[in-house]
């Protein structure tokens, strides 16, 4: 079935996620510790905007993605600024289609590993997604009139997720 929404030629409906990464230093709140939690990002309409959220989301995107190698860098990272870490321990389910995670999912991986690959690659940048309250992440799908447009006044990076 094919269908126009929003102006744009659609084969179906899914999921919309974006990302803001401030490019300012002074607004970030770098913890003691923190703990990466794997879970489900889909259709609904959030804006994630706390450490918590932000590195769940992070890592369920990296473990769904299979860029497990990444972690290491993030490892370091967090060494090197002094912050303890932690991670859920995945739960695989093989069943008659292959094996996957089953405490993570996030719709739609294929756009992920250039964004993690960009966002783990810089120190900088991984500081400033995790530790900043102007870094924040807004997942929704693309029939609401939910906005997952980054609407902000600062300088930052976007990245964008579609179906």
């Amino acid at each position: 079935m094919r269908q126009i929404r929003r102006n744009v030629f659609e084969t179906n409906s899914s999921s919309t996620h974006s990302i803001c990464i401030t490019s300012r230093d002074k607004l970030l709140n770098i913890p003691k510790s923190i703990h990466f939690r794997l879970g489900e990002f889909g259709l609904e309409c959030e804006n994630y905007h706390d450490s918590s959220s932000k590195a769940e989301y992070l890592y369920t995107a990296i473990m769904c993605c299979e860029r497990t190698k990444l972690l290491e860098k993030i490892k370091e990272y967090l060494d090197k600024n002094g912050v303890e870490y932690s991670f859920d321990e995945p739960r695989y389910y093989t069943g008659t289609y292959g094996t996957w995670i089953d405490n993570a999912s996030i719709d739609h991986t294929e756009d992920l590993p250039e964004i993690i690959n960009d966002i783990c690659g810089d120190e900088v940048k991984l500081l400033r997604y995790l530790f900043s309250e102007e870094s924040f992440v807004l997942t929704g799908n693309d029939n609401d009139d939910e906005d997952v447009d980054i609407n902000v006044d600062y300088e930052h990076v976007e990245y964008y997720k579609g179906n």
